[in-house]
């Protein structure tokens, strides 16, 4: 019996309920945002100590042999814990949980070590992204709490996708992008109650967790702008990147449906690890998700080495979720796009044209991004928000995007 005086949830009106759902899910994504954050930070410590200059110099100052003694132990440990996980557990997927609203709730205990693993290994050192966790984790929050304020099945959707957008907004401080994200992405309405409620959980979730994830942007760049020569630079680059993004977008997808999780990965996934050990022992820029070589990149940094670390980078993503990794494509796409860019302007140079290798690298990241998300317009405005740009510099990028698109699209037509 309900307490006297005590009305149960479903006597409230439907538009409390939902707004009760709308800042929930904000705030509680703003929370994993933080968690995320702090879960990170504490594995890096853990395994390559306290050198916060840069997680570059974190990588560099433990030697050869720790580097790969370390992700040897992640690929044992994570193979042990995603083989026993999936035996118990069903894991669920943004879009499927969507779909099975209504028939099928996740597994919330279940779900959440899942998304944690994946941020762990991450700060390990593994190659593959960490934005799957905090969307994972944002849309759990999203589905249980619509569910428990019992709104109905096309409201509980929503709140499944604002989860996953708010909590990527968290992690990377990208309210807008992440409202795009959703909407291009996660197959919601361009309605405008739908965008309102996309807007105030994903910025929302920013606010809440930017005292301690931080305001700044991900990547240290100076301002850039362009000039009517970039225009070449622009063609030259869609032109060859836009086929080598989708090339990486058919193989990761090809290995995330093809991934071990039978008794197969408690020996696919350490050797995975193994032959990403034995590269990180030499070349640390391999390591992470792809952030140190970008900003390594932004930095100054040249190596005559950079296109097969390119190569490499993108094929071990592959293999880590072929063989039984969970984990995301958003960080390794930008960072392949951004050095694919810097590798163009450079040769463009040769041919005596004084071009920007900066804008080259934004640019770059632009096309692998919307191609990779199959989102351009999220793919600009991960890019800006990323790099702390604005103002003219978007306008290449939108055209660039919007080339790369029409290429896509066409080659599509003749498959």
């Amino acid at each position: 019996m309900i307490a006297r005086g005590i009305k149960p949830i479903t006597s409230l009106p439907k538009s409390t309920r939902l707004s009760l759902a709308v800042f929930g899910t904000g705030i509680a994504s703003g929370l994993v945002g933080i968690l995320c954050h702090y879960l990170l930070e504490f594995i890096q410590i853990l395994v390559f100590g306290n050198d916060k200059s840069s997680l570059l110099s974190q990588f560099n100052s433990v030697s050869p042999f720790r580097r790969f003694a370390v992700l040897l132990v992640v690929g044992v440990f994570a193979s042990l814990f995603w083989y026993f996980l999936q035996r118990r557990v069903s894991l669920l997927s943004i879009s499927k949980a969507k779909q099975l609203v209504g028939k099928k709730s996740p597994n919330f205990l279940g779900q959440s070590l899942h998304a944690l693993m994946q941020v762990a290994i991450v700060g390990a050192g593994s190659s593959i992204g960490k934005e799957g966790a905090p969307r994972e984790l944002g849309a759990l929050f999203g589905g249980s709490l619509s569910k428990a304020l019992h709104l109905d099945v096309v409201d509980r959707q929503l709140l499944i996708a604002c989860g996953a957008g708010a909590g990527l907004a968290a992690v990377y401080q990208v309210p807008f992008a992440s409202t795009l994200f959703v909407l291009e992405t996660l197959g919601v309405a361009w309605k405008s109650k739908n965008i309102v409620i996309i807007l105030v959980t994903t910025y929302l979730s920013a606010y809440c967790a930017r005292p301690i994830v931080g305001k700044e942007a991900m990547y240290q760049v100076g301002k850039v702008s362009s000039d009517p020569a970039s225009l070449i630079q622009v063609i030259v680059l869609v032109l060859v990147i836009t086929p080598l993004a989708m090339m990486f977008s058919f193989l990761a997808k090809k290995a995330s449906k093809s991934r071990i999780t039978d008794k197969r990965i408690l020996w696919t996934m350490p050797l995975s690890y193994i032959v990403l050990g034995g590269i990180a022992a030499l070349y640390p820029l391999i390591m992470g998700n792809g952030q140190v070589l970008a900003q390594w990149l932004f930095s100054g940094g040249v190596s005559a080495y950079l296109p097969l670390i390119l190569v490499v980078k993108g094929l071990v993503v592959c293999l880590l979720l072929w063989a039984g990794s969970y984990g995301g494509t958003l960080t390794p796409s930008f960072t392949l796009g951004a050095g694919l860019g810097f590798l163009l302007t450079s040769c463009l140079e040769i041919f005596g044209l004084s071009l920007n290798p900066t804008l080259g690298m934004l640019l770059g990241a632009t096309v692998f991004l919307g191609i990779t998300l199959d989102a351009p317009l999220t793919g600009i405005a991960l890019v800006l928000g990323f790099t702390g740009q604005g103002g003219l510099v978007a306008v290449p990028l939108i055209l660039a995007s919007l080339l790369s698109r029409i290429l896509k699209n066409r080659w599509k037509k003749k498959q």
